[in-house]
Order: C-alpha cells, then sequence, then structure tokens
C-alpha cells in the first residue's frame, strides 16, 4: 500500500435521525425517573451521538500497486476492515471544498469528508 485516507459519509437523515434519537432518550429518562434535566440531556446527547455514528459510513481508500480500492473502515478506529470494492483506474477524485476540521472530496460520483490528518494522503493519491 502506498496510500491511505480514512473518510466517511453521513445518511442524508443523519441529522434528523440523531435529533429524534436525542429526543425519545430525553422523554424516555424522564419517564423512568431521571430527576434533573442535566442527567436527561446527557442520556440523550449519547443517544445523539450514537444513533450520528451508525448513519455515518466510514471506508478507507487506499493506493496501492494495483490502483484504487476502497475499503469498509471501522466506526470506532481509522483502519480497514473488509475489502469494498476496486476503483477504475479512471476514477476522478476532486476535492470540492471543506472547513477547518475537513474537507470534502469527490470520489467518482460520491463525496466523502476526508478528516485534515488524511488530506495530505488524499492529495497524494489524487495526484497520481
Amino acid at each position: 500500500m502506498q496510500y491511505a485516507a480514512f473518510m466517511w459519509r453521513r445518511h442524508r437523515w443523519a441529522e434528523i435521525y440523531s435529533l429524534l434519537a436525542f429526543a425519545v432518550l430525553v422523554l424516555v429518562a424522564a419517564l423512568a425517573g431521571f430527576d434533573t434535566w442535566l442527567t436527561r440531556v446527557a442520556v440523550g446527547v449519547a443517544g445523539g451521538a450514537i444513533a450520528g455514528s451508525a448513519a455515518t459510513d466510514y471506508r478507507v481508500l487506499a493506493k496501492t500497486s494495483d490502483g484504487l480500492v476502497l475499503f469498509r473502515a471501522s466506526k470506532v478506529r481509522q483502519y480497514a476492515v473488509e475489502l469494498q470494492e476496486r476503483l477504475d483506474a479512471k476514477t476522478s477524485l476532486q476535492r470540492v471544498g471543506g472547513t477547518m476540521l475537513a474537507a470534502e472530496w469527490q470520489v467518482g460520483q460520491r463525496s466523502f469528508s476526508v478528516a485534515k490528518s488524511s488530506e495530505g494522503s488524499m492529495a497524494a493519491i489524487a495526484s497520481d
């Protein structure tokens, strides 16, 4: 493997799932007898974070001697766990935007967020 970049994309309704999980768990915590609002909100935030993570696809794009390979990645740690597909040699890789924390990259027809820690690897993969 020459380069590898960790990236992710969220389901289009991931934010809605997170908000609904938050609201439902705050209600459940209130019905279960949690007395303080701080505790109820903490339970809701934890549930919202779990729902957001569940609605996110994590991937590792690797440049190998055989070409580009896309792997499914772990939700907890940044490593590849399963081969998803081998990408065509003509697959376009293009940076299309970003923020202070992550860059947006177009990989073929799909859009992914790439952490700043992987952006150098992604740029090296795209330049080859």
